[in-house]
């Protein structure tokens, strides 16, 4: 099991990842992937796990440096 998000500071979810990429929130960047529109990112790096009855139990996470990879060559693609 991965230790907590933040404690992971590599790793992050869905709306630093929408971030990253430029997209306006976490669902437009779910969307996106749930589309097939960010091939590069359908299989997560890892999840974190939650208990309690707040939100989904099990989130997905990212490598930092893979999505600012990704960002960058999107930014650089005409």
């Amino acid at each position: 099991m991965l230790p907590p998000a933040d404690q992971n500071e590599d790793l992050v979810g869905a709306a630093e990842a929408a971030r990253i990429l430029g997209y306006s929130n976490a669902d437009s960047f779910i969307s996106a992937l749930g589309h097939g529109l960010l091939p590069d990112l359908e299989q997560p790096d890892g999840y974190e796990y939650r208990r309690g009855s707040a939100g989904r139990p099990r989130q997905q996470r990212w490598k930092r440096s893979r999505l600012e990879d990704l960002a960058a060559r999107r930014s650089s693609t005409p």
